[in-house]
């Protein structure tokens, strides 16, 4: 890209003002620089190999073609190119090729269809190779044909359109993204087909890889996803179905969404040794088991997460997965801290069953278990917790007794102050009634 853009500005620069004096307005039009399109010369391999032909450019600056290639060819190998285009129709009159390789091209300018192989014989499992070639753009339906195996190895992808790799044939052997540079996957862009070997290795997505990107591929051996680095998966990014091994190992995710794996397990899943800076709310709760498992085992199969490290933890519900499988979590480092009430929640999750295998960064900065955390630290934290409420718990004690015994002694000391009622002296029957008529009517006679 960097080429195209610096050529026409060196052109001008040499060329100056005074082209302007010599060249008039209706010249103008027609000065155009065009790079002439030159076939590329094949010959036929020295080797005792029959029937392969090797088409090299030699890295000439030149815009090469592929030639329209005919007959009974079983290998092709197109090398060396600064410039190649590979035009539509260019392989439908083969019908034995078993290998194409395309290596060591700077520029591969490819046309819808330009990888058609419908006329191939489908018993030949041919072989597509694309190795340190630059492909600024993998159009919609590039590939057609029975093939048996679709290799990218150190390329760099610009963008892989919707419907780039689809429908390839009954069964595609493997198809492999390897040690190369992948800059976006458009949705659909690999759809609708088997395939039984998906390997992507040593490779480096930049972009966000959307919603449905891979979609409705039944993977019928293994998908492994190893020593790669991808920057965000978005919702749905990898919508996948019969799964048979699903193996994430020594990778690099950025951030994944939620439900970024839609996928139905046919037999086990194994994510070992990797390193996911954000996981999103149930990030991995779309990887469940497909119906037919039990029909063929009576146990739950093992989810492996094993020996991962965590930027960033959401809430326990971020590490949130299938009840379908017996899930196993070890040596899981999370690089943040947590505080008593936090691992009290978590203790309440799914990560209670294996507290001693999650790790969270502690108080000096290391990493602590989940179980030590909570059992020790919090444990510390509890008892002058609860040593402070005793404390005021007994200091409030100790102040209502002393209120009630401030409050006795007053109320008694009330009790006393009060007036003595004078009682009369008991008298019989015969006194009182004696007593009345003295008051009534005054000294008797005889007291005169």
């Amino acid at each position: 890209m960097e080429q195209k853009i610096l050529l026409p500005l060196a052109i001008w620069a040499i060329i100056g003002s005074n082209f302007y004096d010599n060249v008039t307005a209706d010249k103008f039009e027609e000065f155009q620089e065009h790079t002439q399109e030159v076939i590329v010369n094949c010959v036929h391999d020295v080797a005792p190999r029959f029937g392969k032909k090797i088409c090299d450019c030699g890295y000439l600056n030149e815009d090469y073609i592929a030639p329209k290639f005919e007959g009974s060819t079983t290998e092709i190998e197109i090398a060396n190119c600064k410039s190649l285009r590979v035009r539509r129709d260019t392989f439908t009159g083969l019908f034995q090729l078993t290998l194409l390789t395309i290596i060591n091209v700077e520029n591969l300018v490819l046309e819808p269809h330009s990888l058609d192989f419908a006329n191939n014989n489908p018993f030949a499992l041919l072989k597509i190779y694309l190795t340190n070639t630059l492909i600024e753009e993998v159009p919609s339906h590039v590939i057609r044909g029975h093939i048996g195996e679709v290799t990218f190895t150190r390329c760099r992808v610009g963008t892989f359109r919707p419907y780039s790799i689809t429908s390839i044939s009954e069964q595609l052997e493997s198809l492999k993204i390897v040690e190369s540079f992948v800059n976006k996957i458009e949705r659909h862009a690999f759809k609708r087909f088997d395939v039984n070997l998906l390997i992507i290795e040593g490779s480096e997505f930049v972009a966000p890889i959307q919603f449905q990107s891979l979609y409705e591929i039944d993977v019928l051996g293994r998908f492994v996803l190893s020593n790669s680095s991808l920057n965000y998966l978005l919702p749905g990014a990898f919508t996948m179905k019969n799964v048979t091994n699903f193996v994430i190992t020594n990778s690099r995710f950025e951030q994944l969404s939620g439900d970024a794996f839609i996928m139905q397990i046919r037999n086990s899943v194994r994510m070992v040794e990797n390193y996911f800076n954000r996981i999103d709310y149930a990030a991995f709760r779309g990887i469940t088991l497909d119906s037919s498992y039990f029909s063929r085992h009576s146990e739950k199969p093992f989810l492996l997460f094993h020996n991962n490290r965590l930027g960033h933890l959401e809430d326990a519900s971020s590490l949130q997965f299938s009840n379908d499988f017996n899930t196993q979590l070890r040596g899981i480092h999370i690089q943040q801290s947590i505080n008593c009430k936090e691992t009290t929640f978590l203790k309440s999750s799914l990560l209670s069953y294996h507290s001693d295998e999650i790790f969270f960064v502690s108080s000096e900065n290391q990493f602590q278990s989940l179980h030590d955390i909570h059992s020790k630290q919090c444990s510390e934290d509890n008892f002058w917790m609860y040593l402070i409420i005793g404390v005021i718990v007994t200091s409030v004690v100790l102040v209502t007794i002393v209120l009630l015994i401030s409050w006795y002694c007053v109320a008694q000391k009330r009790k006393h102050q009060k007036l003595n009622i004078v009682m009369p002296e008991p008298r019989t029957y015969r006194e009182t009634q004696i007593v009345m008529q003295i008051e009534n009517h005054g000294l008797l006679k005889t007291d005169l």
